[in-house]
């Protein structure tokens, strides 16, 4: 193999570990959040979107058990950031329920779902039953899942570049920005049809 071809190996392998251990720490936490606290969709979400309010959240549901080096309100994008003892971090905003997870906690103050560096995740519990079924299923009574948009996605355009809605499917999910969706999907390992080079 060349050393580009290694190095972008190594790049992918970094981003699959990463993402399938922060999924599976957060849904852990909430897994013995549940003993104490209830099923999730009777939890209460902040009332608004402010940094106080979704760390109340956090400190309620979450602080037990999920292992931080350090946490702070971030009032530029109303969120409050998380950082982990291997550097990454995750910016939860909109009430408590989207979540931006990214590899170099660094990053979080200034990016948002990239593909490649940092991944949105949603924690909807108490998604609506109607609308579209693949979303639904995503979300309605699980844990922090990746983020999958709500009832349609551009997957495409037409021949005169208008572009083209389709419902999100396990499909079709491959020509949306769901990353972190098509890297669940393919056993947590980046498909050979995923859109971001590394």
């Amino acid at each position: 193999m060349t050393m580009p071809t290694l190095i972008q190996k190594h790049r992918k392998s970094v981003v699959e570990t990463s993402l399938k251990k922060f999924y599976t720490t957060v849904n852990q936490a909430i897994n013995l959040s549940i003993v104490e606290n209830g099923e999730t969709k009777y939890w209460k979400f902040p009332p608004a979107n402010t940094p106080a309010d979704i760390e109340q959240f956090y400190d309620k549901y979450f602080k037990k058990y999920i292992k931080a080096v350090k946490t702070e309100q971030y009032s530029a994008n109303n969120a409050f950031v998380v950082y982990f003892s291997d550097g990454s971090g995750v910016k939860i905003r909109s009430t408590g329920q989207d979540w931006y997870y990214c590899l170099k906690g660094k990053d979080l103050k200034k990016a948002w779902s990239t593909g490649k560096n940092c991944f949105l995740f949603g924690f909807y519990p108490n998604y609506p039953s109607y609308g579209n079924p693949y979303t639904v299923k995503n979300f309605r009574n699980k844990g922090v899942e990746p983020y999958i948009s709500g009832s349609k996605a551009t997957v495409g355009k037409d021949e005169d570049g208008n572009p083209i809605m389709e419902y999100v499917t396990e499909e079709n999910i491959h020509k949306t920005t769901s990353y972190a969706k098509m890297i669940q999907l393919n056993g947590w390992r980046i498909p050979e049809n995923y859109p971001i080079k590394f």
